[in-house]
């Protein structure tokens, strides 16, 4: 096999044309360096300098080396900039997770304020429920994740990222007579964090017993719940325009809303890479 010490030495006596300069570069004294040339040239079994008294020549098949070793020092050179951006959070690629009112209403921001400071790093954010997302950052599919029902997934940690409260609605124009118990409830589906905590807050009322039609995102349950298909819990932050247009009201007393804690989770002892650090850090100071 080559020898990339001797390759190093002899691309630079290359570039530089002469032993002395070639040394005062590297820190090695010509006699060393010389040595070395040598040596490589025996191991090669070529030639690959001719001597002057005024420098070094490359021979044919120096001429054909110092080709391919241009090309695997700016390799070389190459690389070690790209571990040196991703070292200080500029280059890298971050694969995130997210529970549906995460990743529709909060993250969206988040990330374009983050992309605008590190524009060298690639995003790829995947909305899922909460049972899905613990298991993406689990299996390393994510390196961060961002729940909004309990944890149920095994050698992860989870830090507090927002505060939200999920409240009742029905469309605006419902009659005022209508109870919960003859109102269909509009649901996510199981596995969703919010689903959980809806069924652990009716299981023991009549609302337990009413006919359940299921969604797979907040947007399709909300638009469902506009055209008066039945009564829903969703995030205020993402009914905040519909409230405001008349669209929906919030049903039913204040005992029925629910406070809920969204969380950023990760593999616990797990190595993160800078640029990971770095979104958590955004994310959580919300910029």
């Amino acid at each position: 096999m080559m020898n990339l010490r001797h390759l190093a030495v002899f691309h630079a006596v290359a570039r530089l044309g002469s032993l002395s300069r070639a040394g005062q570069e590297l820190h090695v004294t010509q006699p060393a360096l010389s040595r070395e040339l040598r040596a490589f040239e025996q191991r090669l079994g070529v030639r690959l300098f001719d001597r002057h008294p005024r420098g070094m020549r490359l021979t044919e098949p120096g001429r054909l080396l110092a080709g391919y070793a241009d090309r695997l020092f700016a390799i070389e050179a190459e690389a070690s900039a790209a571990m040196s951006a991703a070292a200080s959070a500029r280059r890298g690629r971050l694969a995130i997770g997210a529970s549906n009112t995460v990743g529709t209403y909060v993250l969206p921001a988040i990330l374009a304020s983050f992309r605008r400071d590190q524009p060298e790093v690639d995003i790829a954010l995947h909305v899922d429920n909460t049972q899905h997302v613990a298991e993406g950052v689990a299996d390393m599919r994510y390196l961060v994740g961002f729940i909004e029902g309990p944890l149920h997934v095994d050698g992860l940690t989870a830090a507090l990222f927002r505060t939200d409260v999920i409240v009742p609605v029905v469309a605006a124009a419902l009659p005022d007579g209508r109870t919960h118990a003859d109102l269909p409830l509009l649901l996510r589906e199981p596995g969703s964090g919010t689903r959980e905590l809806i069924d652990e807050r009716i299981a023991t009322t009549p609302m337990a017993q009413a006919p359940v039609m299921e969604f797979s995102n907040t947007e399709a349950l909300k638009q469902a719940v506009i055209h008066g298909g039945g009564v829903a819990w969703l995030p205020r932050i993402a009914i905040t325009g519909e409230l405001e247009r008349g669209q929906l009201r919030i049903f039913g007393a204040q005992s029925l809303q629910i406070t809920r804690e969204l969380r950023l989770i990760t593999r616990r002892n797990a190595y993160l890479p800078p640029v990971a650090e770095a979104f958590i850090d955004a994310a959580m100071r919300g910029v």
